[in-house]
């Protein structure tokens, strides 16, 4: 499958970005405040076909990088669907700034997987949010998507969880530019597109009413840049393709192999405040956090913090974004800057 050229793609996302413009007042094709489908999860799926297993933690290196794009008429779908951001959603968004009284935290996990590898699948902490009743969001790389479809759509009809956008294969987005970064941010949402279009043609989405099968995602509406690491181009190419950049301020530690459950808890308990956004993973480079999750999510809401997707974060109150991308403070993820396309994860690990 060949791929958009710069120009074509250029061209189509003007076209879009110029309609969308003209057609502002037309409703979004999903809300993502609205619950996802439990009906739909519990049709297509048995309990025991929910429930992970080790062996699916574990990453699996390829022989070569897996460089095949989604379909061209999937891109084409996904970009007809955006709209431009916006204005108080730019910007690079740390937490949110919560309206009233209400203790809201957002629980995120990242499901990284690069070009030359099959990364993992957490089901013990996906099974642990499931049986308590945990809302949380999934950032998932597009070629993640496309390596684990069954995982991902069963996220996606999850009523507790919402997905994001973790770009195609975990890029550098400040050492690439051009197509090659639009790419990046565009290709997940078509994978996203496709996968969604596979679910809709099984019978059990089928017998789903019609306001059930409504309130499945059409798009993730988020973007998680790679590494926590952003240009001013990348930044604004979200934006354009009317994704709101959310990053975090409380980081878990979980890619470090000597971080401990007790670690992480630690982390989320001495950091946490109302609207704060949590960073974890669940794609098998998150050491110790499922075991984490029963040491601060009962703490938390003994202390009367509710678990919300980042969505419904956003909707609750006034997002802080800054005005570039990093981990906790300006500049103090310039370590990941290699070559563009050089392998990398977290240098922590290496």
């Amino acid at each position: 499958m060949q791929t958009l050229p710069i120009t074509h793609l250029s061209l189509l996302l003007a076209l879009i970005f110029s309609t969308s413009v003209a057609d502002e007042t037309q409703p979004f094709p999903w809300n993502p405040a609205a619950p996802h489908s439990s009906s739909i999860l519990q049709r297509c799926w048995s309990e025991a076909e929910l429930v992970g297993s080790s062996n699916e933690r574990r990453i699996r290196k390829l022989s070569g990088s897996d460089r095949e794009p989604p379909p061209a008429e999937m891109i084409e779908r996904a970009a007809s669907l955006l709209r431009p951001l916006p204005s108080e959603r730019q910007g690079s968004i740390r937490y949110v700034r919560v309206k009233g009284n209400r203790r809201l935290v957002a629980l995120t996990f990242d499901l990284c997987e690069q070009g030359n590898e099959v990364a993992g699948y957490e089901g013990a902490i996906v099974d642990y949010l499931r049986h308590h009743k945990i809302k949380a969001t999934f950032y998932a790389g597009g070629k993640w998507l496309r390596s684990h479809p069954e995982r991902a759509m069963q996220l996606m009809a999850d009523p507790l969880f919402e997905m994001g956008n973790h770009g195609w294969t975990h890029r550098n987005l400040r050492q690439i530019k051009g197509q090659a970064m639009e790419e990046q941010i565009l290709w997940p949402q078509a994978q996203f597109a496709l996968l969604r279009d596979q679910l809709s043609q099984r019978d059990c989405f089928r017998r789903a009413s019609a306001q059930e099968q409504s309130r499945i995602q059409q798009l993730p509406t988020t973007f998680r840049f790679p590494f926590g690491v952003c240009s001013k181009d990348s930044l604004n190419a979200a934006s354009r393709f009317g994704l709101a950049a959310v990053q975090w301020n409380i980081v878990s530690g979980d890619p470090w192999k000597r971080q401990t459950a007790q670690g992480i808890a630690n982390a989320v308990l001495e950091g946490i405040r109302p609207g704060t956004i949590i960073v974890a993973h669940a794609n098998g480079r998150g050491w110790k956090t499922a075991e984490s999750l029963d040491l601060f999510i009962p703490k938390l809401r003994a202390q009367g913090y509710e678990f919300v997707t980042v969505s419904e974060l956003l909707e609750a109150g006034e997002p802080y974004a800054a005005t570039s991308c990093y981990e906790m403070r300006p500049g103090d993820n310039l370590r990941y800057d290699k070559p563009a396309g050089a392998p990398q994860y977290f240098v922590r690990d290496q």
